[in-house]
């Protein structure tokens, strides 16, 4: 409770930081409740199946773009799809794909961190070398290799082997577990940091000489006490991993994200005729906003988040 207070309504010195904490933690607020009261916000036309695109008129054949009107609040992209009702109903798939990404990548790399650790030696030296193995393999690439590892070139049982068949099974998004399996490192780093040196502190010596286990030591002493900064770097991936699946979506890299949809549907439109970028605004310009707000919340929030959980700036 007192963390939280601090949040809100500390530092009267520097204003600025509490207001920064208050506009990340609305603007966050309201992608939850887009996301909630998307049905409502955009009906779609079949209730039962929602989609997040929706063709305005039945034109799909129609690929100019048109400006916004009565039936499309924020216009059509080529196909005409509505902006509107896609900016919104993409609003669910990004939020579940950052937080689950994150925290995916957050769990492994805060069991790596906290196992190496703890056990030391020869253990932390070889983990922390995979880490940093890893560090050095750049995302894109991972990407590429998942892609053509996880999804079969045809849908046939000749063509497609055990594991890509699993994939197809589980519904598993390559892009999500690639940015999962190449993100976990920071995590890794800092909770490996953090473990070491709280090991050595006062109560966990007490704690092992009165005879507790490595697990109790662990859950009750350790973690509590060196998981902040891995909070933290949650609430600062949520953002980015939703702005890089778009970049790779735009990029033709994988990743099936809707606001990357309507970049890639709309980039031919960006500079119009005369060379005005404004020409086709609505083809690029909500996304683009939609994209840059999402990844300024979250960023706004684990910067709060970062000060009220750092116990030197605790007043």
């Amino acid at each position: 409770m007192k963390g939280w207070k601090r949040f809100l309504s500390r530092w009267p010195t520097v204003p600025a930081l509490r207001w920064g904490n208050l506009l990340g933690l609305a603007i966050v607020g309201c992608y939850l409740l887009a996301a909630i009261a998307a049905p409502r916000l955009s009906p779609s036309d079949d209730p039962g199946h929602p989609s997040p695109f929706k063709v305005v008129g039945n034109r799909l054949s129609d690929m100019t773009p048109h400006p916004p009107s009565e039936e499309a609040r924020l216009g059509t992209v080529p196909g005409q799809l509505d902006v509107y009702h896609t900016l919104v109903w993409g609003t669910r798939s990004a939020l579940r794909f950052g937080l689950i990404t994150a925290l995916g990548a957050a769990c492994l790399g805060v069991l790596v961190g906290a196992i190496s650790g703890y056990m030391g030696g020869l253990v932390n030296g070889l983990l922390m070398r995979i880490t940093d193995a890893f560090l050095s393999f750049p995302i894109i690439a991972g990407v590429w290799l998942f892609r053509h590892l996880l999804l079969p070139p045809r849908f046939d049982s000749v063509s497609t082997s055990w594991l890509q068949r699993t994939m197809l099974d589980l519904k598993l998004d390559p892009v999500m577990l690639t940015f999962v399996l190449f993100s976990w490192m920071a995590y890794a780093r800092v909770i490996n940091t953090n473990v070491i040196r709280l090991k050595q502190v006062e109560y966990v010596v007490a704690a092992r000489s009165l005879g507790a286990g490595s697990a109790r030591i662990m859950l009750r002493h350790l973690l509590p006490n060196a998981i902040a900064p891995a909070v933290v770097l949650v609430a600062r991936d949520v953002g980015a991993m939703v702005i890089l699946e778009s970049a790779f979506t735009f990029i033709g890299m994988g990743g099936n994200t809707e606001w990357g949809v309507l970049l890639v549907t709309g980039r031919d439109y960006v500079i119009g005729m005369g060379g005005n970028p404004l020409a086709y605004w609505w083809t690029f310009l909500p996304v683009s906003l939609a994209l840059v707000f999402f990844g300024v919340g979250w960023n706004l929030l684990g910067d709060g988040l970062n000060t009220m959980l750092n116990p030197r700036t605790a007043r």
